[in-house]
């Protein structure tokens, strides 16, 4: 029993043995296939790793820059470089490099293996500052021989063709000092705007733009400038971002201090210094005027891409059309606007109707000395602009069926009880919505932003967000006329030729392809459009921004072409203007947008500070926005360009002053009829009958006495019209807290326009002509001398003034005795009204409420 128990034991042991034996061995293969792995993959690295070539430090294929139509619009390449020695470089600027770039440069042979291995781990453990662990030698690499793409496969082979590159390639056969060389003279600071730098490359040509002094002769300050400018050339140009330049500067200074190259004394006595204290002055020099687009383009580019234009060589094919261009370009120097002084500035974008792109673009004036694209960057609040976009666009969409839609505007307040007022603190009381828009009123806007809030609040954000508009993180009812802050010119252009483009909104952009030689790859932008609103809210929009650009707003015109225009101004708060010392009047900015079936055009004009001597008022900003508007849209917009009506919505007639809209009758004046917007089968199918034709009286008697005739008759009731019970009621029904007033108004237009309701007398002769006998204001009328035999006398209903809508007449036969061949011309009752001539015209220019 022991001996079989034994080998049942010595049987367990052999297997587990032989367990241990398949664990080892399949280790040993992973470990062995992971070498083998590793020798492959450094194996391809070695072999597919470019040749190092120096004279590629300083040499690449231009990235080229071109309009719309083809014709180059500015490259980078092809620059005159200054190269500079080890030893011309002060050890000033090499300390400050060395410790903000790689602080054991002089100590590792290529690849800083600790730096690489704490960057790894943080990256692994998610902290995206981890930082790439890049030593200059490997920038030297990656900025000329390596493509820059970071991410994927693509991104490792990248990173260990960098290590590989530097370390057998590099450091192997060149001193440090010759890379430190390398690296100052590549570095590339991209376009700043000056035709006379068209590429700023190398440490010596950088050091001479922004300082007007060699490398050499370069001081600390100056130093640590450039050395925190090797991390990103364009965003740490400190013409235009001097804080950005100095909080930079301050890092470079602290890890020079924490690496002991200078004092920390020394650290703070730069700190003390200006930036812009030390920079070269290139006042006088040609300026490329078109550099806030370029700007842009190259922002767009890099967005689009994730490559860099300025390390890239590229052919970048823009939206951007020449002759647009070309007339901001001209408004910017002067050359068909005079502005009021050199300190007023603008930023206009161009958008296209057709595909959204962006046409041109206006950063400013000396936008390149500013640092700020005044078309994409600012932030300011859109006054009035905001009006289509927050009130009357989701008005329309979710409430209103027509441009009609009367709107009451008489004093109010905010939800919260604020009041609100009107920009020229009067109320116009009752108006059309086309005349609230046109006219600006601050008061219908907010009446129709609370009416689609109180239908449901998601809608106005909806539309707004679907425009490109961001209000912020909360909606207040001051949005309603544009108090928020968050809005360009270039968001206004795109978000306003949506309802142009019948109501499709397209992200504006400016590149259409890109094609980036180096790594033989094409890049193509397809725009999408999407719908945010219906066509019939984009059209009644338009049309009635039509009205508001025939009426003078937007200051632009040109023959047979649709334009529509709105235009606005922001108010300063009372406490800020004070402390400014500027009147209460003033206003911060002043915009104007218009647009036609081609383009989209937004302009602000304004001050990038306010200041007791630099402000507008309205009435400056007024005439300074329509003034540039005017210069530069005779210039874009074509002529005979129309919009074009959707079926879905009819025009038809309305008289004034009818609640709920109804059509004119017959005799309506002209001048009380407009015409208005409707979505089909939301018009009218009521007729007024404030000028309808008067009933005709009825019971009609007359008795005889010799020659004498008496007509008697029952009166008409008294018209809606006069009657001043049915007016109060409608008034106090419309006009809230204005109902009497608009009930004195039409009193007075009916006392000097309408009259009294009468009767006019008439004899109907052998030839049925009426012949005018006379008017009574009562029920009864006596002819004298009345000729002998069979009269028929025809009694119409009128009014004592407005005589065109009265009664067919109500005939009453009256036989006189005596021979008829005798007759004579009968004689008015001398106690009745005498006659009065119907008037051929009658003015009634004061019923226009708006």
């Amino acid at each position: 029993m022991k001996v079989r128990k034994l080998k049942i034991i010595n049987k367990i042991k052999g297997k587990k043995w032989s367990i241990k034996t398949i664990v080892l061995s399949i280790i040993l293969l992973i470990a062995i296939s992971i070498v083998t792995l590793g020798l492959i993959f450094a194996l391809f690295i070695i072999i597919s790793s470019p040749d190092f070539d120096q004279d590629l430090l300083y040499s690449k294929e231009a990235t080229v820059l071109y309009y719309k139509d083809g014709t180059e619009m500015t490259r980078f390449g092809s620059e005159n470089r200054i190269l500079v020695t080890y030893e011309e470089l002060p050890q000033v600027l090499v300390d400050a490099i060395v410790a903000t770039e790689d602080s054991r440069f002089f100590q590792h042979t290529g690849m800083d293996v600790a730096r690489f291995m704490k960057a790894s781990v943080g990256q692994l453990m998610g902290n995206s500052s981890a930082g790439g662990a890049s030593t200059l030698t490997m920038q030297v690499i990656k900025n000329t021989y390596t493509s820059s793409e970071a991410h994927g496969i693509k991104g490792l082979v990248r990173k260990f063709t960098d290590i590989y590159m530097s370390i057998f390639k590099l450091e192997s056969n060149y001193t440090k000092e010759e890379i430190i060389e390398f690296y100052v003279n590549s570095i590339t600071a991209g376009n700043d705007g000056n035709l006379n730098y068209a590429r700023i490359a190398g440490v010596e040509q950088i050091s001479q733009y922004y300082f007007g002094k060699s490398v050499s002769e370069l001081s600390l300050a100056e130093s640590s400038i450039i050395a925190g400018m090797f991390q990103n050339p364009r965003l740490y140009n400190p013409y235009r971002n001097p804080e950005g330049v100095k909080n930079r500067q301050n890092t470079v200074l602290k890890l020079m201090v924490q690496h002991g190259y200078i004092t920390e004394e020394e650290k703070e006595a730069v700190q003390k210094i200006d930036i812009t204290s030390l920079l070269a002055n290139h006042d006088g020099e040609v300026i490329n005027t078109d550099q806030a687009a370029i700007d842009f383009v190259l922002q767009e580019v890099e967005d689009f891409t994730k490559l860099d234009p300025y390390k890239e060589p590229m052919k970048i094919y823009t939206t951007i059309d020449p002759k647009k261009q070309n007339v901001l370009r001209q408004l910017e120097n002067g050359e068909i606007y005079q502005f009021i002084n050199d300190t007023i500035q603008e930023g206009i974008a161009i958008t296209s109707l057709k595909d959204g792109s962006i046409v041109a673009l206006s950063g400013g004036r000396d936008y390149q000395a500013k640092g700020t694209n005044r078309a994409t960057d600012i932030s300011r609040m859109p006054g009035s602009t905001a009006k289509i976009l927050f009130d009357y666009g989701p008005y329309i969409e979710y409430i209103s069926s027509s441009t009609y839609n009367m709107l009451l505007d008489e004093p109010t307040t905010y939800s919260n009880g604020t009041p609100i007022k009107n920009a020229d603190g009067s109320y116009h009381g009752l108006m059309s919505m086309r005349n609230a828009l046109a006219q600006s009123r601050n008061i219908p806007a907010l009446l129709t932003f609370q009416a689609v809030y109180k239908e449901n609040p998601d809608y106005i954000k909806d539309f707004v967000h679907a425009l490109g508009i961001d209000y912020g993180d909360e909606l207040f009812e001051a949005a309603s006329i544009g108090g928020f802050d968050g809005v360009n010119p270039l968001q206004m252009s795109a978000a306003y030729a949506a309802f142009g483009r019948g109501g499709y909104y397209i992200k504006p952009y400016s590149v259409a392809k890109v094609e980036v030689t180096g790594i033989d790859k094409t890049y193509e932008n397809k725009y999408k459009k999407e719908k945010v609103m219906s066509e019939e809210t984009a059209y009644m929009i338009t049309d009635m921004l039509m009205t508001a650009a025939k009426q003078g707003v937007g200051g632009v015109s040109v023959s047979g072409t649709d334009i529509a225009a709105k235009g606005g101004t922001t108010s300063i708060d009372k406490s800020a203007t004070q402390a400014k010392g500027i009147p209460a009047s003033a206003v911060m900015d002043a915009w104007n947008i218009t647009y036609s079936p081609e383009y989209s055009i937004a302009l602000w004009t304004g001050y990038d500070k306010l200041t007791s001597e630099h402000y507008l008022t309205t009435a400056i900003g007024g005439s300074v926005r329509n003034a540039i508007m005017k210069a530069v849209g005779s210039r874009v917009y074509s002529k005979n360009q129309k919009f074009s009506k959707p079926d879905t919505i009819v025009s038809r007639a309305v008289e004034i002053e009818t609640y709920p809209a109804k059509s004119p009758s017959e005799y309506t004046p002209s001048n009380l009829i407009v015409y208005e917007l409707f979505k089909e089968g939301m018009e009218p199918t009521e007729v007024s009958n404030r000028f309808a034709k008067l009933p005709d009286p009825t019971g009609g008697r007359a008795s005889v006495s010799g020659s004498t005739v008496s007509l008697s008759w029952n009166p008409i009731s008294t018209p809606d019209a006069i009657n001043q019970q049915e007016l109060t009621k409608y008034f106090n029904a419309n006009c809230g807290s204005m109902a009497n007033k608009y009930y004195q108004r039409r009193i007075s237009y009916n006392n000097s326009y309408i009259g009294s309701v009468g009767y006019q007398i008439y004899l109907k002769d052998s030839s049925g002509n009426l012949v005018y006998l006379g008017r009574s204001e009562s029920d009864s009328y006596t002819v004298t001398n009345a000729s002998p035999g069979k009269n028929t006398y025809v009694i119409k209903s009128a009014y004592s003034i407005f005589q065109n809508n009265m009664s067919d007449g109500l005939n009453i036969d009256a036989t006189v005795a005596g021979d008829p061949s005798q007759s004579s011309t009968p004689k008015t009752d001398d106690n009745k009204t005498p006659s009065i001539t119907p008037p051929s015209d009658n003015n009634t220019d004061d019923l226009e409420l708006e």
